[in-house]
């Protein structure tokens, strides 16, 4: 595979990431509910795409399991215990986590590049979250920055375990949907049928087909270049609830999602005819 192709599946994983904002704000649900039943939607796409998953009880394996797991669990927490912008901005802290780990479990090291477009993205989704930023919620602040800690563990794993990394996202999603089962069965009758058949939908066409395209990328471009280009979700998550919702950015805010975007997508255009 070209690494143009790879870049190209990235940004679209990123796309359909960046719709889960939307439709979660159009149902009325609770969030572990959200997340289970997203979660469950998302197993089923990978496990028809596998077919005949492998199990194994290799270290590497069984963390990125539980981290995925944890990355989905500890992040709808978050959202409930600080702020949304909070909770977005600690867990995309995880390029920073993504260099750390990536040298050490891929011997995968950065360029002098590579550190100028991360201190500039996050420099823009720091004026990106400009107005909503805040010391609130210090317990939900540090369950997001675990949450973007177990982010950079699964694009580093991933891309670490290549026979199986379809296979560490299946069954962290498998997981995942377990553990949300009894708020699920809990919440079952007060839950709209129409809001359930929402947040499935988006388990296979904003988690599982994206996360499909994520890890066959990740056979194809370093860990920091698939963190790096996933980047450009946060920004235009809110741009599709103020384009169908009318929701209004903040000056600022524009400012700060073109320096992403332009940095996400600037720097993959330029790694990719490096490449070629």
């Amino acid at each position: 595979m070209k690494a143009s192709t790879a870049y190209l599946m990235l940004v679209i994983a990123a796309i359909l990431w960046s719709l889960g904002g939307l439709f979660i704000k159009l149902v009325d649900l609770n969030p572990i509910i959200i997340a289970g039943v997203r979660s469950f939607g998302a197993a089923i796409i990978f496990l028809f795409y596998i077919k005949k998953p492998k199990w194994y009880w290799g270290k590497y394996f069984i963390t990125g399991i539980i981290s995925y797991s944890l990355m989905v669990i500890l992040y709808v927490l978050a959202i409930r215990l600080t702020t949304a912008a909070n909770a977005i901005f600690l867990q995309f802290t995880a390029p920073l986590w993504v260099v750390i780990f990536g040298y050490f479990i891929l011997k995968e090291t950065v360029t002098k590049f590579d550190i100028l477009a991360i201190l500039f993205i996050f420099l823009g989704m720091g004026l990106f979250f400009i107005d909503e930023l805040s010391f609130y919620g210090f317990w939900g602040n540090i369950t997001a920055l675990i949450s973007g800690v177990c982010f950079a563990l699964v694009t580093v794993l991933i891309r670490k375990e290549k026979d199986y990394s379809f296979e560490i996202v299946l069954f962290g999603n498998a997981i995942t949907a377990l553990i949300c089962f009894p708020f699920i069965f809990a919440g079952f009758g007060n839950s709209s049928s129409i809001d359930l058949l929402i947040i499935f939908a988006l388990g296979i066409f904003q988690l599982g087909i994206p996360y499909l395209l994520y890890t066959k990328a990740l056979k194809y471009v370093k860990a920091i270049d698939a963190i790096l280009t996933g980047m450009i979700e946060p920004v235009l998550n809110p741009l599709w609830v103020f384009l169908f919702i009318g929701e209004v950015m903040g000056e600022w805010a524009f400012v700060g999602g073109s320096m992403v975007l332009i940095g996400s997508l600037g720097r993959a255009y330029f790694n990719q005819k490096v490449k070629e």
